[in-house]
């Protein structure tokens, strides 16, 4: 073998082996990483969430696509548990007091092509086998994007004649919660101190403790005087994790303007869904 095609031989063997990394790099950042993907994806859902009992058997969700350029998404079951952050990681067996719902409701179609200012819908149906037992079961809807395969161009073609087109692929999970039998969850807010957001800006942190059988979800609320100085919406503790540590950015106020006043913390019901507060507390900055 001669020096020239030596060469060649283990420049084609690299070129190979660094396109086989790029497509597993790819496929990994896909799919780990999917519900970070809706500030950049163009799927749009709603509802966000979906629970399901007796008295409420199915949902239907709609799909919109806020981009310019027809998508499929290909949509599957995945499990998360929740930490005390609030991040999700996939599991295949349930932790904590964690029980999946997959198999507990079908649904339709199993991939979906959007195009833009066209909405499509995706009905799911609650399957309650006999003999279930009283519970929370909760499982995700992943709608992961289908890429798009595109054929080489010739002009960016390597020496091994191989061409490469990374394309980032979107994704986005709703939470499916069913629910069985008599459940019922409270919660208790502790642990309420000044904190700093990543870029500087004023908080409070707090902890949000969860007993009982059933998730908590509710909006955060901060007020002072009769007025609102703070919130984060659509806060949940899933049933994986005994608490949820809670950092709530302060509007328009800083710590210092509010020190000597009292602050008030509620968690609430979700805006647009009616029951007791789930838990209150305050704070007196100093």
């Amino acid at each position: 073998m001669t020096d020239t095609v030596r060469v060649s031989f283990f420049f084609d063997l690299f070129v190979k082996f660094l396109v086989k990394f790029i497509l597993l790099f790819a496929f990994i950042i896909g799919s780990y990483f999917p519900h970070k993907a809706m500030a950049a994806g163009g799927i749009v859902i709603s509802p966000q969430l979906v629970e399901l009992d007796n008295k409420n058997r199915n949902t239907v969700l709609t799909l919109a696509n806020r981009g310019q350029e027809t998508e499929t998404y290909r949509i599957s079951v995945i499990n998360y548990r929740m930490d005390a952050q609030g991040n999700l990681f996939e599991i295949d067996k349930p932790i904590g007091e964690d029980a999946f719902a997959n198999g507990l409701f079908r649904f339709a179609p199993r991939q979906v092509t959007l195009k833009p200012g066209s909405p499509q819908t995706v009905r799911v149906l609650y399957r309650r086998p006999s003999g279930l037992k009283d519970g929370e079961y909760r499982s995700h809807l992943l709608f992961q994007q289908v890429p798009e395969t595109t054929a080489a161009n010739s002009n960016t073609a390597n020496r091994a004649g191989i061409s490469v087109e990374i394309k980032t692929i979107f994704g986005i999970s709703i939470p499916i919660i069913v629910r069985h039998g008599s459940l019922s969850g409270n919660g208790e807010i502790t642990e309420l101190k000044p904190a700093k957001k990543e870029n500087g800006s004023d908080a409070i942190s707090l902890r949000i403790n969860r007993t009982g059988n059933q998730s908590l979800r509710g909006d955060v609320i901060l007020s002072s005087d009769g007025k609102e100085v703070g919130r984060l919406n659509n806060v949940a503790v899933y049933l994986s994790t005994p608490y949820r540590e809670v950092v709530v950015p302060l509007v328009e106020e800083k710590l210092q303007t509010l020190s000597g006043k009292t602050i008030s913390v509620d968690y609430r019901p979700r805006k647009g869904e009616i029951g007791p507060v789930i838990a209150s507390n305050n704070i007196t900055i100093r």
